[in-house]
């Protein structure tokens, strides 16, 4: 569900964000299984701390809290960050424990006549793990075409 103060706030970030910052943090956020364009992502963030503030302050005036609370929304960059270096980490590993069985499974598809595209193709559809992930393989067989 698209909410059109996030759709124009992102466009509007995608128009004054250079380029080469939104794709490092668009490949920082994929590296995380994050698949959303990294301005949805700045203008759900941005929308997020501000309305966070409002509450705070309404808070504070209500019930007298300390006005250091209202640092706290300003935390989710971080808890954010580490999500995804831990995200990053998990898939790291499991791509380390598959690597084996899945490069015996190509080997012997490839051994047995099947090309390379029909082999991945085949790979992708039959197995599970982080290496079947078929983006992933879409990607390998990529630049097997383009280094081949």
């Amino acid at each position: 569900m698209k909410f059109k103060i996030i759709n124009d706030l992102s466009i509007f970030l995608y128009n004054i964000i250079p380029e080469k910052h939104l794709s490092k943090l668009q490949e920082f956020l994929m590296r995380g299984a994050i698949f959303t364009e990294a301005s949805e992502v700045l203008a759900m963030l941005i929308i997020f701390i501000l309305l966070s503030e409002i509450a705070l302050a309404l808070l504070l005036t209500i019930f007298g809290l300390p006005t250091s609370v209202l640092i706290l929304p300003f935390f989710s960059i971080p808890i954010l960050f580490t999500y995804i270096v831990v995200v990053q980490e998990r898939r790291a590993q499991e791509i380390e424990k598959s690597a084996p069985d899945f490069l015996r499974q190509l080997s012997s598809m490839l051994q047995v006549g099947l090309s390379f595209e029909n082999a991945i193709e085949d790979m992708a559809q039959y197995a599970d793990g982080p290496l079947y992930d078929e983006r992933v393989l879409w990607f390998c067989s990529f630049q097997f075409l383009q280094d081949g």
